[in-house]
C-alpha cells in the first residue's frame, strides 16, 4: 500500500506531513471555505467531538450506545470549605489497572471562571516501576468529549469497554505510562465531584489540567516537580491550548515544557454552523452537542444565557436527559427531529459572543506547542486548525504543525504517537523546541 498521500476532490495533493510550506497561503485561502463547510456540515457526526474509537483499540459493536455507569459512592461528598488550588481532597485506589501500572481516583481543590473555589475529580496513573532520578516526568492530559454530567468524568471506569472513560485510558494515557511518564487526567469541573459542568468552557478546563499538576506536586512524591507537559485531542486540544495560555498567569510556579494540541475544539465558527443545519430536516447528530453545550453554559453564565436564549420549549423540556447519560447516548436521544425541533432558528447572537470567547488565542502562549491534525477529520473541520496555526504562528509562539493527510479525527492520535512522542523526549531533556512557522 502507497503511503503517498491521496489527492482530493480538485485533483491537488495535500501538503505532506509536517509540511508547513504553503500552510499561511491555505490558511487564508480557505478559512472562508472553511466556515461554509461548517454550515454545510455532515450531521451525521458531532462537529467538535465525539467519543473516539482508537485504531489500536477494539470498536464497540455498529450501533452500541456509551455506557452511563453509576457514580460511585467515592465522590458522594460533603462540599469542603475553601482550600487553595491543588489542596487534595481525599484519593482510593482503581482496581484492574493492567499490570505494571497504578491507577488512582482523587478528589481536588480548583477554581472556577469567577475565581471561586470548586472541587474537581481526576485520575492519576504512573508505572509500578522504581521511578528514574528526580521522578517520573508528568503528563496533564485533557480529555476529549464524554458527555456533561457528573456520571460521565473519566476517572470513575476507566477499565469498563463502551464507557465513557475506556478509550481515552486505553489510547491515549497508557501509551504515555509506557513511555515512562505519569499522567494525571482532570475530569473538569462537574463531571465525578459535584459542580457545574464546563463543557467547553476554557478558561475553567485548563484551570483545572493546572491544578490537578498542582495536586500531584504535593501529593506524589516520585514524580518530578520540574518536567511536565500538557496533552490533549479534540476538546482536550481546546483544554490544552487554554491550559497553556493561562500558565504563566494563573499558575507561574510550575515549569511546564510545552503542550500538544491534537485536532482541537475551535469554536469561532460554530454557530454559523448550527445556523446552517437549522435548514435541514432531518435528524442531526450535531443536536445532543448544542444541547450539551446549552446544559453547561446556562449553569457557567447564568447572567448571560439561559436554556431558553438557545432552545425552544421542547429543547427545555427535553434538557434532564443531557444529564442523565453520556457519550453517545447524548446524541442517540436527539435523533427523533430535525435540530430546529429543539434549537432555537435563528442562532443567538449570545451564542456567537460565548463561543469567541472560548476559543483559545487571544494571546501570545509563554511555551512550546506541537499541534497536528488528520485531512480526513469529518469531526474537527481541518481548515480551522490551519487557520489557529497561522494565528498563533503570527503571535510569535513557537509551533511544529504536523499535517496527516490520510487520517481522520481518532487516527490522528495515533498517527502522530511517535512524532509527538519524541518531542515531549526533547522537552524534558531540555532540547530547544522546533518550530515550523515561517515568520519566525
Amino acid at each position: 500500500m502507497s503511503n503517498q498521500p491521496e489527492a482530493d476532490d480538485s485533483g491537488q495533493l495535500p501538503p505532506p506531513e509536517g509540511s508547513r510550506a504553503g500552510h499561511a497561503v491555505i490558511a487564508i485561502a480557505v478559512i472562508v471555505v472553511g466556515v461554509i463547510a461548517l454550515a454545510l456540515f455532515s450531521p451525521a457526526s458531532p462537529i467538535i467531538d465525539s467519543p473516539a474509537v482508537p485504531q489500536n483499540v477494539a470498536s464497540p459493536p455498529q450501533n452500541a450506545v456509551t455506557l452511563t455507569p453509576p457514580i460511585p459512592s467515592f465522590y458522594d461528598i460533603a462540599i469542603p470549605p475553601p482550600a487553595a488550588p491543588g489542596t487534595l481532597v481525599k484519593s482510593e485506589p482503581v482496581t484492574g489497572s493492567p499490570a505494571g501500572v497504578a491507577s488512582t481516583r482523587f478528589i481536588y481543590h480548583s477554581t472556577d471562571n469567577n475565581n471561586k473555589d470548586q472541587v474537581v475529580s481526576g485520575l492519576f496513573v504512573k508505572p509500578t516501576t522504581a521511578p528514574p532520578a528526580g521522578g517520573f516526568p508528568l503528563i496533564t492530559l485533557t480529555h476529549g468529549t464524554t458527555g456533561t454530567n457528573q456520571h460521565c468524568g473519566i476517572s470513575q471506569t476507566p477499565f469498563l469497554p463502551n464507557s465513557p472513560s475506556y478509550y481515552t485510558y486505553q489510547a491515549q494515557i497508557l501509551p504515555l505510562v509506557e513511555q515512562g511518564y505519569a499522567v494525571v487526567a482532570t475530569d473538569y469541573q462537574g463531571m465525578g465531584a459535584p459542580g457545574n459542568p464546563s463543557y467547553l468552557v476554557g478558561q475553567i478546563e485548563g484551570r483545572n489540567a493546572l491544578d490537578a499538576v498542582r495536586t500531584v506536586h504535593t501529593w506524589q512524591k516520585d514524580v518530578n516537580p520540574n518536567k511536565t507537559v500538557i496533552w490533549g485531542h479534540s476538546q482536550g486540544g481546546q483544554s490544552s491550548a487554554f491550559a497553556a495560555e493561562i500558565a504563566s498567569e494563573y499558575a507561574p510556579e510550575l515549569p511546564i515544557q510545552g503542550a500538544v494540541v491534537l485536532a482541537p475544539g475551535l469554536l469561532p465558527s460554530l454557530p454559523l454552523a448550527v445556523q446552517g443545519l437549522l435548514a435541514g430536516t432531518q435528524p442531526s447528530g450535531q443536536t445532543g452537542f448544542v444541547m450539551e453545550i446549552a446544559a453547561s453554559w446556562s449553569r457557567i453564565y447564568p447572567d448571560q444565557m439561559s436554556p431558553a436564549d438557545i432552545l425552544t420549549p421542547a429543547g427545555v423540556a427535553k434538557l434532564p436527559v443531557v444529564d442523565s447519560v453520556c457519550g453517545n447516548q447524548v446524541f442517540d436521544a436527539f435523533q427523533d427531529g430535525p435540530m430546529s425541533t429543539y434549537v432555537k432558528d435563528p442562532v443567538p447572537a449570545i451564542f456567537y459572543t460565548l463561543a469567541t470567547e472560548n476559543t483559545p488565542g487571544s494571546k501570545r502562549i509563554q511555551m512550546p506547542i506541537i499541534m497536528a491534525q488528520g485531512m480526513k477529520d469529518t469531526t474537527i473541520i481541518p481548515q480551522l486548525t490551519l487557520a489557529f496555526d497561522k494565528q498563533l504562528c503570527q503571535m510569535g509562539n513557537t509551533v511544529d504543525f504536523h499535517i496527516y493527510p490520510n487520517d481522520t479525527h481518532p487516527g490522528v492520535v495515533v498517527a502522530s504517537r511517535d512524532t509527538v512522542q519524541s518531542w515531549i523526549k526533547d522537552r524534558f531533556n531540555g532540547n530547544p523546541a522546533p518550530t515550523n512557522c515561517t515568520n519566525q
